[in-house]
């Protein structure tokens, strides 16, 4: 081989620029085509079409995914339900010696030692001395209220006539005993408002007793009842507390008579649960009674 021979190239050794101009042709190319550029991995379209998919559905039902998944790994919550129990509107007249479950619980009615109950003596609305003492061999129903009927004293005295009127055969050998609670109006009435607004006026087994402020006072701490006064003289609010005293004078049972009570002190219960009220008491009392 001489000089003057021309060189031959190895059709298979590329030159730099000609790599370099063949890669370039392979970008162009594959750009134009939709894959991936430099550095990235070529996506399969049916994978591309997947992610579509898949964002339509989780862009439609993220809400619902997050509602039953979007708290994982927090504490879970407890949800309690309340159950609505519709109450009778015709209560069942007294006719045996026991008192059902629900009606104990509406009047908050429980047994409680069987102590004997504290004597005392006050004057009732016809001016005659009242002691528990004389009322012995009956059954004493002892409840609180003041004079001018401004407390709990419309309910309470509807449910009083309504058992009062459910006692049948045993009406001789139960009173109903209503003792002042008004430290403001303690001189007698022979009519006096809270027995006149229920009606309780014309029933003879029913007695409302006061007397001086230190007597009064003597049967509140005795029986647990809590007297508070205003500025004014009509502000007075107690407690509301009802006792079953059997025949020997031993107190038996207790209730807690309530009502719903407006911006202007005005008590009140609907007509079903103050009947219902009142059965409790019939019955409770007439199973004493025997």
């Amino acid at each position: 081989m001489t000089n003057d021979e021309p060189d031959i190239k190895d059709s298979t050794v590329l030159s730099e620029d000609e790599r370099a101009a063949m890669f370039a042709k392979t970008l162009a190319t594959k750009s134009a085509g939709g894959v991936a550029r430099f550095g990235q991995v070529p996506i399969p379209p049916k994978f591309v079409l997947f992610v579509a998919l898949a964002f339509l559905v989780l862009g439609g039902g993220g809400a619902l995914f997050d509602h039953f998944y979007g708290n994982l790994g927090q504490p879970s919550l407890n949800v309690s339900t309340t159950t609505v129990f519709k109450l009778p509107t015709t209560p069942v007249v007294p006719s045996g010696p026991e008192i059902n479950a629900s009606t104990k619980a509406l009047m908050g009615l429980k047994d409680i030692a069987n102590a004997q109950a504290a004597q005392f003596t006050l004057e009732d609305q016809s001016g005659r001395a009242w002691s528990l003492a004389s009322a012995r061999g009956k059954v004493v129903v002892l409840t609180f209220m003041n004079a001018l009927c401004n407390d709990i004293c419309n309910v309470l005295g509807t449910e009083i006539r309504d058992a009062d009127s459910l006692l049948g055969a045993s009406y001789q050998n139960i009173e109903f005993i209503i003792v002042n609670t008004d430290p403001h109006h303690v001189a007698r009435q022979s009519d006096p408002p809270a027995l006149a607004r229920s009606g309780l006026n014309h029933l003879t087994n029913v007695h409302f007793l006061t007397g001086p402020v230190t007597s009064l006072n003597t049967v509140w701490i005795d029986y647990g009842v809590s007297i508070r006064v205003g500025v004014l003289p009509n502000q007075v609010a107690h407690n509301n507390v009802m006792y079953f005293i059997d025949p020997s004078g031993r107190l038996k049972s207790l209730a807690v008579p309530f009502g719903n009570e407006n911006l202007s002190g005005v008590f009140s219960l609907s007509p079903p649960t103050m009947r219902r009220f009142a059965v409790g008491v019939a019955q409770t009392a007439v199973r004493l009674a025997g």
